[in-house]
């Protein structure tokens, strides 16, 4: 391939494509009208002599040539963007600790990620995880919390919240659960006992299952309640009960546990995960820094076409919700 009639433009609307899977939330968040990004992606197709986005239904998914993009065109519009972009006051080499707080399965899934790129960019910075240590979203980022990951139903004006991706309901039991075979209809769903993890004090993680399934005329049987992921897949590989969670994270459970997953007979709707954090902290180069990183490692790190990012960050005033 050629690239001497390839401008840094490209790069740029690619990345944010293969980010946004859509052509009109890539325009807004690069700022540009629909039509230039679309005659953009005409370029990039012709380029690549690949589709890139095919429409599926009233989605577009990444080709498999994209889907193997998506890292090396993330880290080269970082470094791009590292170069040219003016950040006064950016020293990644000088010493600052970060407070990270998340459910055991997120940090799980991108922590060790987002400290390799620390240890690689940035060796004077500093991690420490914890857990969500409150449903109140304000009181999450209390006591020196600088970012949180997971889902946040609302955030009060002093927050920002950047939407990472979002996550498919899937059921999961044990390898050789004797009632499950290839699927789960949603009569055998409620009759199976049920377990649920509640990573934070008062949270109702079931609240969608039961709303759903009373709308049917149906209930289940919530048999134990756990706070941690981990335990809940020790929990399910040695008994018949069904746990029903986001795919990104039972992917996870069954690299812990002999557990497999089937498909949720319920039409949940997705969740959207994200991260938060103080809007003062917006001009801080070290904490932008640290937010595009973490960003870029939850969303260039998924290669499951069923899990999809979501919009750029968005500023929310409206008033204090709390957290699913």
């Amino acid at each position: 391939m050629k690239i001497s009639g390839i401008d840094a433009n490209l790069l740029i609307a690619l990345n944010a494509l293969l980010t946004e899977r859509n052509v009109t939330r890539a325009a807004a968040r690069l700022g540009v009208g629909q039509p230039a990004l679309s005659h953009s992606l005409a370029r990039l197709r012709d380029h690549f002599k690949d589709p890139l986005l095919i429409q599926r239904g009233r989605e577009l998914h990444l080709s498999d040539k994209a889907l193997r993009l998506v890292e090396p065109v993330a880290v080269a519009a970082a470094a791009f963007t590292n170069v040219f972009e003016e950040r006064p006051g950016l020293d990644l080499h000088s010493a600052r600790r970060f407070v990270l707080a998340a459910a055991d399965l997120f940090s799980l899934r991108f922590v060790p990620e987002i400290e390799r790129t620390l240890r690689r960019e940035a060796p004077g910075v500093t991690l420490e995880v914890r857990p969500l240590a409150d449903r109140s979203t304000e009181l999450i980022l209390s006591e020196g919390v600088d970012l949180a990951f997971g889902v946040f139903d609302d955030v009060p004006p002093t927050l920002n919240q950047q939407n990472l991706f979002q996550d498919p309901f899937v059921c999961v039991v044990r390898a050789d659960h004797p009632q499950v075979g290839a699927g789960l209809s949603l009569r055998a769903f409620a009759q199976l006992p049920h377990l649920d993890v509640a990573p934070a004090p008062k949270a109702r993680p079931g609240l969608r299952i039961d709303r759903m399934l009373a709308a049917k005329g149906m209930g289940r049987r919530v048999e134990i309640r756990v706070a941690y992921f981990l335990l809940a897949a020790r929990i399910l590989e040695s008994s018949d009960r069904v746990l029903t969670m986001t795919r990104v994270f039972a992917d996870e459970l069954t690299k812990a546990a002999r557990l497999r997953i089937v498909k949720c007979p319920l039409p949940i709707p997705p969740l959207s995960f994200s991260q938060i954090w103080l809007r003062r902290q917006d001009d801080d180069p070290m904490h932008r820094w640290l937010r595009e990183t973490c960003a870029r490692v939850c969303t260039t790190g998924i290669s499951d076409p069923r899990v999809a990012p979501s919009s750029p960050t968005v500023r929310v005033s409206s008033r204090r919700r709390t957290r699913s």
